[in-house]
């Protein structure tokens, strides 16, 4: 049994209302007008595999390490907007917090990695107090590196004390398995947001399930 679980947020705790496809479309259109050729880009990248592009590019170009933190801060601006927007809406997935309090009364401690700012984790605090379910609640803002980055789980990890064998992270997308695997933490999937089961499944989760309230049957 896992000493602690770390949970995504969005599609896993609570319902997935970011507008992903705009975002995605902001991100590439943003680096585009700074100079990105646009052919670097396909259709299938999202802001993570844009971003890398684009910073690879860049940085080969001439354009300095002071220079592109300047770009992600001005990028982060317009992703921060959109999930301030979608943080005023939020609604938990059912269930949810009742999962966690039992895996919390299993004496496993629960904390949420998210790549949300920390502006907009402020405003769901406000609607629903997460605070009370989980640990430590870490934003993008306070992770080294974003997912699909290992940084921000190895961070919350160590926060906890712990190492990343007796961890778990639970989460519904993509860049969730990619940042498990390169931190060395074991990745359990639900298909309840944006990745079908199959994807998860590709990934290389030990579980893949339709919410997190088939945890309590795994433990």
């Amino acid at each position: 049994m896992p000493k602690a679980m770390i949970f995504d947020l969005d599609g896993t705790i609570i319902k997935l209302t970011l507008p992903l496809e705009a975002m995605r479309s902001e991100a590439k259109r943003f680096y585009i007008e700074k100079g990105l050729p646009p052919d670097l880009l396909e259709p299938a990248d999202g802001i993570s595999s844009s971003t890398a592009k684009a910073k690879e590019f860049f940085l080969s170009n001439g354009t300095s390490e002071a220079e592109w933190k300047s770009m992600q801060d001005e990028l982060d601006v317009l992703m921060a907007s959109y999930e301030r927007s979608s943080a005023k809406d939020v609604s938990l997935i059912k269930g949810a917090l009742e999962t966690v309090q039992y895996i919390k009364s299993k004496g496993i401690r629960t904390a949420v990695l998210t790549n949300n700012s920390r502006h907009a984790m402020d405003i769901i605090l406000e609607r629903i107090p997460l605070d009370r379910y989980f640990e430590k609640i870490q934003t993008r803002h306070e992770s080294p590196s974003p997912k699909p980055q290992p940084d921000g789980l190895l961070h919350i990890t160590e926060l906890l004390g712990l190492h990343p064998s007796e961890v778990v992270y639970v989460g519904d997308a993509l860049i969730d398995g990619v940042a498990a695997h390169r931190a060395g933490i074991e990745f359990w999937g639900v298909a309840s947001g944006e990745t079908p089961a199959e994807v998860l499944e590709d990934l290389g989760a030990k579980y893949v399930m339709q919410s997190i309230n088939e945890i309590d049957s795994l433990l």
